[in-house]
């Protein structure tokens, strides 16, 4: 559909101008973020929208007037809908504020410390592993060690799958109490 006959003193029926053309200016702002590689959300494609109609009847439709039926609704919406998106991206940009950034994510630990956090890691899962039962150990070796299926680990026990998937649960719920106990004591 084309957009109506736009008489600059008629009053504009907004719902209908909104339900026509909602699908042009939500194309339009599509392509306008991936013209711009950005990476937008639906939930951002939908306020872009919003503030693309927004514009176009700002200052007593003064945009929508400006259409001259020169070219097709959609060739004439695309520039409004890019110099937004490129605005909005370019505001988005300069809003980030290297403040903002978490300075823990830019620092890496040396290879030293992390082969010193894997052994102590290791280290209190053993411990862990040392206080449970026979058949817990034989478990965590099954599932976690082995990576045997849950039906065969059932077959082993001589139980149903569902059963397998309880006791895993228990199981570490259980080693991660033991090795936060073993961090606090």
């Amino acid at each position: 559909m084309s957009l109506p006959k736009l008489d600059p003193t008629a009053p504009i029926d907004m719902e209908k101008l909104v339900a026509i053309h909602l699908p042009d200016i939500l194309s339009a702002v599509r392509w306008a973020c991936l013209h711009y590689q950005s990476g937008v959300s639906e939930e951002d494609i939908d306020d872009i929208s919003q503030q693309i109609i927004l514009i176009l009847i700002e200052d007593g439709c003064r945009r929508l007037h400006s259409f001259k039926r020169h070219s097709s609704f959609k060739t004439w919406l695309q520039p409004v809908v890019n110099h937004h998106v490129y605005k909005r991206l370019r505001r988005r940009k300069h809003a980030e504020n290297l403040d903002e950034i978490d300075r823990g994510a830019l620092i890496f630990s040396p290879p030293q410390d992390r082969e010193i956090y894997a052994a102590e890691k290791r280290r209190l899962l053993s411990h862990a592993l040392c206080m449970l039962s026979e058949q817990e150990r034989l478990l965590y070796h099954l599932w976690f060690v082995y990576e045997l299926a849950p039906v065969s680990i059932a077959a082993v026990f001589g139980t149903e799958v569902k059963i397998i998937y309880k006791r895993k649960q228990t199981l570490v719920i259980k080693l991660t109490r033991l090795v936060q106990a073993s961090l606090g004591g």
